[in-house]
């Protein structure tokens, strides 16, 4: 199983967990959505990753001649 298959899974496989676990305790209406938990996850995640590497890219990333100067 490649890792596309592994991926597409764990993505299969929490969305069966979120179906079967409760949702009593939701305190607003889109939190009762069974994919709700996961869609926020990866959402984070995709904002996380792509915050980080504009944040290196304007402050660790130095020019090409930084040491020629």
């Amino acid at each position: 199983m490649g890792k596309k298959g592994m991926f597409l899974s764990a993505v299969i496989l929490g969305i069966l967990l979120s179906l079967i676990t409760p949702t009593e305790e939701a305190h607003f209406a889109w939190e009762r959505l069974s994919f709700f938990n996961i869609a926020f996850g990866f959402l984070g995640c995709i904002v996380l990753i792509g915050l980080s590497k504009a944040l290196g890219k304007l402050f660790i990333q130095k020019r090409e001649d930084y040491y020629d100067r």
